[in-house]
């Protein structure tokens, strides 16, 4: 049901943003203007401030030159303005963050502490409030997760914040949530999900699949729902509940399909339409008698894998060295002959771009384009130097034909190793295998990613 939901909703996304299919390039300032959700447009408007802040880097990591001089910095961020309202994504580059997109409301809206937690601590087990509030600010429903985060660090007075520390927070936001009325509290938060649901594909979803239904109450650590829809599921009896027969497994406990003799009084169901969302009946939370415990980030393994990263990049330099060291020969009359380097360059570049794209060209092997450095890191990173499970995995998605296989496929592998989807090793290595179905935008902005390592 979720994959049907996801293509549809990114399908009228694509056909509500790109209304030319002539389009090529999508500018952020036209993404912005658009009637689309808010969600996506953050999310573009946030990737174009990580390019800026790429960019930024770049020239101020130098000390020949004072950037922090006030005229100077005032300059620079001119400069910024003016890259930032003419930023474009090529239409490859734009489809793919577009499905990103997609997949990270979904998961917020079905698993908020999961994706809260990864999404917000996906390069450092320590981050500052202020990267929460801006964090924060890609999700618009849910807001008393929000709202309670924002006035408890205002309470403790919080700078910064560790992900044990946020998911001890998280964890008591929602107890206390779902601490009274708590199948009322449930209910509300489902008929949101399903809200969401209806919007994504325009059609009216009034039930969902109990093992949706399961992850729901699993993430929220309602456990008691939890095991009733486990309950269901185990009897075989149902794969998917209505929200009315929801609604009475949770308020009687009584399991869709059995006798009603099995419950002596039965409560009054109010059904989908007359339940209100989460969204409009949103819980009050106090948490002034609640502080986050204390922890201490545990740097040994971090400087034991920064030595080795050193290491590496020691090795590539070498190397680099050595192939910089062979001698060049002396070019024939023939090559003298020949166009500039650089057109040249362009044209072998341009042909090799038309053989990937062509439909009988076969996809590339991700073996040779998973190399190097970025080769270890991700065997490292993801796959805890099992080499051998990677190069299975690899040979795995070797032999599929299309993204949308390959990324299920990536999505249920990182679910089961227990992988950040968000971390930057995560999404190099998914932007690389998704170069092998769209070649052409390796070469038009597609190793942003990469450039991240």
């Amino acid at each position: 049901m979720l994959d049907h939901v996801k293509d549809t909703f990114l399908t009228r996304l694509q056909n509500d943003i790109v209304t030319d299919p002539n389009m090529q390039s999508i500018p952020l300032a036209y993404i912005m203007q658009l009637d689309i959700p808010d969600s996506i447009k953050h999310f573009f408007d946030q990737e174009v401030e990580i390019w800026l802040r790429e960019e930024e880097e770049k020239f101020t990591s130098t000390e020949r030159f004072d950037y922090d001089m006030p005229q100077v910095r005032m300059l620079i961020d001119q400069i910024f303005d003016l890259l930032k309202q003419n930023a474009t994504f090529h239409i490859t580059k734009f489809n793919h963050l577009l499905e990103r997109a997609v997949k990270l409301q979904m998961n917020y809206m079905l698993e908020p502490h999961r994706t809260l937690t990864q999404f917000l601590f996906k390069d450092s087990p320590r981050i500052s409030t202020m990267e929460v509030y801006d964090t924060l600010k890609y999700f618009f429903r849910f807001d008393y997760y929000k709202t309670a985060i924002s006035e408890y660090f205002n309470l403790k007075y919080m700078r910064e914040i560790s992900q044990d520390q946020f998911v001890s927070l998280i964890e008591e936001i929602d107890r206390k949530t779902f601490e009274e009325l708590r199948a009322d509290t449930a209910l509300k938060t489902v008929k949101t999900i399903m809200e969401f649901l209806s919007e994504a594909q325009n059609e009216s979803v009034t039930s969902l699949p109990t093992d949706v239904l399961a992850a729901i109450f699993r993430d929220r650590k309602i456990d008691d729902f939890y095991q009733l829809i486990k309950s269901v599921e185990n009897t075989g009896n149902k794969s998917q509940l209505t929200f009315d027969e929801l609604e009475t497994l949770l308020r009687d406990g009584s399991l869709p399909g059995f006798t009603t003799e099995e419950v002596a009084e039965k409560t009054e169901i109010l059904g989908f339409d007359h339940m209100e969302s989460i969204e409009t009946a949103a819980p009050e939370i106090s948490l002034s008698e609640f502080d986050v415990p204390e922890t201490t980030i545990q740097l040994e393994e971090e400087e034991a894998e920064d030595e080795l990263e050193l290491e590496e990049e020691e090795e590539i330099e070498q190397e680099d060295e050595e192939e910089v060291a062979q001698p060049e020969p002396e070019p024939t009359m023939e090559e003298e002959a020949e166009p500039e380097v650089s057109e040249k360059v362009a044209n072998d570049l341009a042909d090799f771009v038309a053989k990937q794209i062509s439909s009988d060209s076969p996809l590339e092997d991700l073996h040779e384009m998973i190399k190097g450095r970025i080769r270890k890191k991700i065997i490292k990173k993801l796959f805890k130097k099992k080499e051998n499970e990677f190069v299975d995995f690899v040979d795995h998605l070797n032999a599929l034909a299309t993204w949308k296989d390959a990324s299920r496929v990536i999505d249920d592998e990182f679910y089961e190793r227990g992988i950040n989807p968000y971390s930057k090793e995560a999404i190099a290595f998914s932007d690389i295998i998704y170069m092998r179905f769209f070649p052409k935008d390796k070469y038009v902005g597609g190793e942003d990613s990469l450039s991240r390592f």
